[in-house]
């Protein structure tokens, strides 16, 4: 099929998003091999941002042209996190979260390599979107932020001790880190080597048991924003 991926430009450690008709919360193109896929300001995780991403999930897996997606952010934010539904009613949490899932399944099924860059600051579910990526790269810009502000979801509880680590100061990515003057260069060049290599199979054995683990996020998800802790945190 014809490539839908329109030409970017990547300049240094930032990425000039073109507009793309139709989307409002990402942009994306293509770099050679290489579909970028940008979370555009303020960077929280609504359902139209979420519905946006599946979509491009959706073009990627039958895109002959696209070998490989790097998922990053824009003016310095990767991403902030959740934000939910301004009627926090049963049915409301109940559909946003399936939004979360439908998405989970979508990573997990795309058979192409899928990378994060996150060339800013990443908090809590934001973070845990990069981690769903195959690699995470991440440079002295890069800021990640875990607290208990929101439940952890997006398979966090798999994600979590695989890819993030402590040096005795505190906790650190086990990504692949490189230079901030020039981050996205890298990245690309990166990810254009990789894009040979089987993720999505490693992908799928990293995740085993993940229905299991995105039954009990609902529960934990539910139960955070209807009778616990989360009933009175600000919507971010």
């Amino acid at each position: 099929m014809n490539s839908i991926f329109v030409s970017g430009d990547i300049v240094g450690n930032t990425a000039k998003a073109p507009k793309v008709d139709g989307y409002s919360k990402i942009s994306f193109w293509r770099e050679g091999p290489v579909g970028i896929v940008t979370i555009l300001s303020p960077g929280t995780i609504d359902k139209s941002l979420v519905h946006e991403l599946i979509s491009v999930l959706s073009i990627a897996a039958v895109d002959d042209s696209v070998k490989s997606l790097v998922l990053t952010g824009s003016n310095f934010i990767f991403s902030k996190g959740l934000s939910l539904p301004q009627s926090r009613t049963y049915a409301d949490l109940r559909d946003y979260y399936e939004s979360l899932k439908n998405l989970i399944l979508f990573f997990i099924s795309l058979e192409k390599p899928i990378f994060a860059a996150i060339n800013g600051t990443a908090i809590n579910n934001g973070l845990f979107l990069a981690l769903l990526c195959d690699e995470v790269f991440h440079s002295e810009n890069s800021k990640i932020v875990i607290d208990d502000k929101e439940p952890h979801l997006l398979l966090s509880s798999i994600t979590l001790p695989l890819k993030i680590s402590s040096n005795g100061e505190g906790i650190v990515l086990k990504g692949i880190k490189v230079d901030a003057d020039d981050m996205m260069k890298l990245v690309l060049a990166n990810a254009k080597e990789l894009t040979v290599v089987p993720y999505h199979r490693k992908r799928r054995f990293d995740l085993t048991g993940f229905e299991n683990m995105i039954l009990q996020e609902e529960i934990d998800f539910l139960d955070f924003y209807l009778w616990c802790q989360g009933c009175g945190q600000e919507n971010k």
